[in-house]
């Protein structure tokens, strides 16, 4: 399968980082939009819902001077403060008291962040709340100071710069300050966010203090690529693949010449020649020295190459990259890079030589790197073939190493000299003499000999005319007769079907991916959405494995069917309000209709004047809505959309456009298949009507339906709020 490259296309990230690192400081604030009318509030934290009591559903769409926080211990001057501050285009703090739901009141620090496009405009406010204790009575600077962790105001200069990070792709308007949006009765004023055209920072310091956000994540409002370190390099860019292309051929070099230097040479009488000249004397010692320069500067790469997290978010973070080579294959490389031929030259004894070669057997670990990159090429038969061909021969290289080296052990010690090397000796016609180390046949003949004793070995031909002869040899023997067995049977006799059980998923794949390209083909369909096809075919199937839920599920009994969408959607009918109220068979009859979606980064699950077929339920990511291009919300997890479908008789139409932000799971049911449930069970009827809440209702209320009056349930009688229109 391809390189996964993870979600790398410019994308909207602001309003990601601003929720996660206030959620993680526990803080409470609210998003407004600068460019709608009275500065609606597009998004708001769980933090501010339980500081109000008030539902996410109840503050989105109000004005972000918060008037439904308003009550008779709300100051009016504090009031005008943060209406003035709202029409301004500088961040101001405003102690002020609110009441919540429940009519209970508290002092807050109200701060009202403006934050500027690169033109300076505002184009959105962050309001934060804190609450005010009485023993809080340290000056400002100092709050300021410990926000960032630091003491001294120096520290917090440097964070005054915005060009930090590939943010926001909003897609704001540019409204007219001059026309008039009509107020509602509520408000006094109608509230733009005027253009400052002599600001000469973007964002101020007391925004990024409050934001507690450092350089790496300061707002900057326009569409760009992520940004990363200038020493960070993409682990699919070209330089990467030439460089694991190059480090594939080392790692073949050290696979084949590191046994056979092990086994022939250390031995020989080069290695003296050696231990005389000096490290540098022999062409192979200064190969292998390059190789473990490589393989060091490979480790050094490899602690600035980015990665997909299990999210599908290409992680660039110098940090968070090195702990996670750290955790994976940073011992094998480490161990496999040490030149230990190097560290421990020189000592010129028999032990020190053998030490040597089995220390040099260390570098054969880098193979297990090389082990994790055959999978891209595994839907090509003809390479896993030769691929196996080649895992053959490797093997019997290794084998007849070590098929020397005990021959070679052994020839000083025995008695009668029987051993193999002894024997091929007198065969060639060059006789060992032990009184003159040079006798005897060439490394040449010693090598092809062994190698030719090893392939007969492995594929059970066995000529004969090279046999083992001494107990190690024929134990040596046994063991390769077994390795040879297993092999010929599990690769040459089941290529075929190792080919087919272990890569039908990849045959799958690349069948489906077919069909995609010639069905894009054929309709000659433009290069914009071709790359979007191909993207979200490519993401759904590492999402789904190139499975069909819903073919799996109807295979089994309708009753084991229920069990299951119970368990896929028991998170939604356990926390989402409406269900509660539920008995256990009607939430089974709910789970059977609930359709599971999964959408990428920016498409759109809804547009303006489509008709609302359905109720949607957001179980992961973010969305955002738009008027006219401008955003009037932005929902997260367990937030509702759609209509209130027991209202109407016919489905109504969108007045926006909804377009996803980031990966999300939806769970969307269909009105007639709600309308039914409640219609099988009454009883759950008027719990479910009267705790619906939409997060944001799409029903364009300019269309005019007749109410819903045959599709009720019998003996439901909907309460005079949920009938208006």
């Amino acid at each position: 399968m391809p390189v996964r490259r993870g979600h790398v296309a410019p994308q909207n990230t602001f309003l990601g980082i601003i929720i996660k690192k206030f959620e993680g400081q526990n803080k409470k604030f609210i998003i407004a939009n600068a460019r709608v009318q009275n500065c609606a509030i597009i998004y708001c934290n769980d933090g501010f819902c339980e500081m109000t009591g008030f539902s996410r559903a109840d503050v989105m769409q109000r004005p972000c001077t918060c008037d439904f926080l308003h009550g008779e211990f709300t100051n009016r001057h504090a009031i005008a403060q943060v209406a003035q501050a709202l029409m301004g285009s500088e961040e101001r703090k405003v102690e002020i008291t609110y009441h919540r739901k429940d009519g209970s009141d508290f002092l807050c620090n109200t701060h009202i962040i403006p934050v500027k496009n690169e033109e300076g405009m505002v184009m959105m406010f962050i309001l934060n709340f804190d609450y005010i204790l009485e023993e809080d009575s340290r000056p400002f600077n100092q709050i300021k100071s410990s926000l960032l962790g630091s003491t001294s105001d120096s520290h917090l200069n440097r964070y005054s710069t915005i060009n930090k990070i590939p943010l926001i792709t909003l897609n704001f308007s540019e409204a007219n300050n001059d026309k008039k949006c009509p107020s509602p009765a509520s408000s006094e004023k109608t509230i733009i966010a005027p253009k400052v055209k002599d600001r000469t920072h973007n964002v101020t310091d007391k925004v990024t203090q409050v934001l507690s956000l450092g350089a790496d994540v300061l707002p900057e409002y326009k569409l760009q690529t992520p940004r990363m370190d200038k020493l960070t390099i993409l682990h699919y860019s070209p330089f990467k693949a030439v460089w694991d292309w190059l480090i594939l051929l080392l790692v073949i070099y050290t696979a084949i010449f590191t046994p056979y230097s092990a086994a022939f040479l250390l031995n020989d009488l080069e290695e003296q020649k050696r231990r005389e000249c000096g490290y540098s004397c022999s062409p192979l010692n200064v190969v292998d020295l390059m190789v473990d320069i490589m393989f060091i500067v490979d480790i050094l790469i490899n602690f600035r190459t980015t990665y997909v997290n299990l999210n599908e978010e290409v992680v660039s973070h110098p940090a968070k990259i090195a702990i996670h080579y750290f955790k994976g294959w940073f011992l094998i490389d480490m161990v496999a890079a040490i030149p230990f031929d190097l560290l421990i030259f020189g000592s010129g004894s028999d032990e020190t030589t053998t030490l040597i070669g089995l220390l040099k057997t260390a570098r054969l670990l880098r193979l297990v790197r090389v082990a994790r990159k055959l999978d891209r090429y595994s839907e090509y038969g003809a390479a896993v073939l030769m691929l196996l061909m080649c895992i053959f021969a490797l093997i019997a290289h290794w084998l007849a190493c070590i098929w020397y080296a005990i021959g070679n052990v052994e020839k000083p010690y025995l008695e009668h000299k029987i051993g193999w090397l002894d024997n091929l000796g007198v065969s060639i016609g060059k006789r060992y003499n032990y009184s003159d180390p040079s006798s005897g046949p060439s490394i040449k003949d010693k090598y092809v000999t062994a190698l030719y004793f090893t392939f007969s070995s492995l594929t059970s031909v066995g000529f004969g005319n090279v046999s083992p002869n001494t107990n190690s040899e024929k134990i040596f023997s046994i063991c390769v007769m077994l390795i040879g067995s297993l092999m010929y049977a599990s690769i040459f006799g089941n290529v075929s079907a190792i080919i087919q059980r272990l890569y039908s998923g990849t045959a799958r794949y690349h069948l489906q991916m077919l069909r995609v390209k010639e069905f894009i083909r054929f309709h000659q369909i433009p290069n914009p959405l071709r790359q979007r096809l191909e993207e979200y075919f490519q993401h759904a199937w590492n999402y789904t494995n190139g499975i069909d839920m819903n073919m799996v599920l109807k295979g089994f009994p309708e009753c084991l069917q229920a069990d299951i969408c119970l368990h896929l959607n028991a998170s939604l009918l356990q926390g989402c309000k409406a269900f509660q109220g539920a008995t256990k068979g009607c939430l089974r009859a709910l789970a059977m209709r609930f359709k599971t979606t999964h959408s990428p980064p920016g498409d759109t699950l809804v547009h303006c004047g489509d008709v609302l077929t359905a109720l949607y339920f957001l179980s992961r990511g973010s969305i955002e809505i738009l008027k006219d291009d401008i955003v009037v919300a932005i929902l997260g997890k367990n937030d509702i959309f759609g209509e209130m479908i027991h209202l109407y008789a016919k489905p109504g139409k969108a007045n926006a456009d909804v377009r996803a932000l980031s990966y999300c799971d939806l769970h969307t049911i269909h009105r007639e298949e709600i309308l039914e449930v409640l219609d099988m069970y009454p009883e759950f009827a008027d719990y479910f009507l009267s705790n619906l809440e939409l997060t944001f209702n799409l029903r364009d209320e300019s269309a005019t339906f007749p109410l819903l009056a045959q599709h009720l349930p019998l003996g439901y009688l909907p309460s005079s709020k949920c009938l208006q229109v």
